[in-house]
């Protein structure tokens, strides 16, 4: 992730700028990608802003994070709305901002209120005649702006990189499902006045007659207590989908433990919540009679969060996965999301490191990823997700078994014709898989990335094919 202080979206077009060279727009002193970016007077953009910014003539070159906070800018747009666009301005007003919830004392409006609220009252509403300017700029209409924008706002990555966040009056009103059966992509359209970032959302799975279409406000790969108090936290509802009222998760066991015993006979058994809707619920195991707290379960996974967050930022060697692997999978589900993310960098790891391509690397790399598939395709069917999980799973998956069919037998003997071709068969549906989950992902950076360089394995896989006469 970029450095705070060290880069910053331009106000014009949102191009991520560096902050210690980069220019400023010439009226209030924001960091832009170039003085004549079309954006700077574009109303989408930071035109209709730009006269309330200007209003605190001081420019700095420290702590550019907290002096120009781009996380107000959002809110003060909605608040301009009042001027450039009355009608968005009451639909937006419609939205549900969850403000009986967000009290003084809480953390959602302590937060907001430092951040946000005080942060544009100070230095720039209080300079502003907000009767000429025909605005209501109150504390109370901003945070209700900042309850609307966290209950509804979906996040944007821009092709170059910034992550932005954007407000729809109609896809915000989609409901909550763990299991969503829908895909929402954005398309960049700088022709657009009206609609920079046109949304689709698309049906990715069979919806039948009744049942309600759905979208995923929390993430796939987190189990059902850590969801389920986002949601409460974020949302301000508490999820009874399907997947959160089942102990297994859909039969992935995501969230599942192993016993821990009585601490004298050892027991093979697994912990799942009685019931996980109740978040004080017991941990029963399915073999004998031990029972342990939510609350110890929530303070073990907590703590292993550390860790795995831990190593994944010190870079993640083999040895340090492997070992973390090691130590986890003693308290956990195999299938557990911590072992996921995991085996999810060692399958990038395996087959492409020196010491780490021998067959029977290459052997426990393809159960890893046939493991973490099946996992995957359960949770997320139709792609709406974990697109690029499962893309990178198969690319990797083609890597691993092309490699195989490469290599000498355990018993040193060569591989016949026909192994080697039902390796590289299997290899050809799981690529061509890869390219396929990415259909929808094509507008975004990553997607695009990850697209080229699977269309490009493939291509070398089908020279390598061609090369042994291979032909399916």
């Amino acid at each position: 992730m970029a450095d705070p202080e060290a880069t910053m979206p331009c106000v014009g077009c949102y191009k991520p700028v560096y902050t210690d060279a980069g220019e400023r727009c010439a009226k209030c002193g924001w960091p832009v990608c170039r003085g004549n970016c079309p954006g700077l007077k574009d109303p989408r953009h930071h035109g209709a802003e730009c006269d309330i910014l200007s209003l605190r003539p001081e420019c700095v070159l420290d702590n550019m994070a907290d002096y120009y906070r781009h996380d107000a800018l959002l809110p003060l747009r909605c608040v301009m709305l009042q001027k450039t666009h009355p009608a968005k301005w009451q639909k937006l007003l419609q939205m549900q901002s969850h403000m009986e919830c967000r009290t003084p004392g809480t953390e959602a409006y302590d937060e907001a209120n430092e951040f946000i609220v005080e942060y544009l009252i100070n230095n720039f509403f209080n300079k502003l005649d907000a009767k000429k300017k025909n605005l209501e700029v109150s504390a109370n209409i901003i945070h209700k702006i900042c309850g609307i924008i966290d209950t509804n706002a979906l996040e944007i990555r821009h092709p170059d990189g910034a992550e932005l966040l954007a407000l729809y009056t109609n896809t915000c009103i989609l409901e909550h499902s763990c299991i969503p059966n829908t895909k929402h992509t954005f398309k960049l359209s700088p022709a657009n006045r009206e609609d920079l970032f046109q949304i689709t959302v698309k049906v990715v799975v069979s919806v039948l007659k009744d049942q309600h279409i759905t979208t995923m406000y929390s993430h796939a790969l987190w189990g059902t207590a850590a969801r389920r108090q986002h949601l409460k936290d974020t949302k301000y509802f508490a999820c009874k989908c399907p997947r959160c009222s089942d102990p297994t998760e859909l039969g992935t066991y995501l969230s599942a433990m192993r016993c821990f015993g009585d601490g004298i006979n050892p027991c093979d058994g697994i912990h799942l919540p009685e019931d996980p809707l109740d978040d004080e619920t017991e941990w029963a195991c399915s073999k004998c009679k031990i029972k342990v707290r939510s609350s110890h379960v929530n303070m073990i996974i907590s703590q292993m969060q550390e860790q795995v967050d831990s190593v994944q930022m010190m870079g993640g060697s083999i040895p340090m996965l492997e070992n973390l692997l090691c130590r986890l999978s003693t308290f956990l589900h195999p299938n557990h999301y911590h072992l996921y993310s995991i085996k999810h960098s060692l399958v990038q790891l395996y087959g492409r490191q020196p010491n780490y391509i021998s067959l029977e690397i290459l052997d426990k790399k393809i159960k890893m990823c046939k493991d973490l598939l099946a996992i995957t395709k359960i949770l997320d069917p139709g792609n709406a997700r974990l697109s690029l999980y499962s893309a990178v799973l198969n690319h990797e998956l083609n890597s691993a078994l092309v490699f195989k069919s490469k290599k000498a037998n355990a018993d040193g003997t060569q591989k016949t014709q026909d192994e080697v071709k039902s390796l590289l068969s299997e290899a050809k549906i799981v690529i061509e898989e890869a390219l396929v989950s990415l259909q929808d992902d094509l507008e975004e950076t990553a997607g695009k990335k990850l697209y080229a360089v699977i269309e490009s394995s493939k291509k070398d896989f089908e020279t390598y094919c061609n090369k042994i006469n291979i032909s399916f």
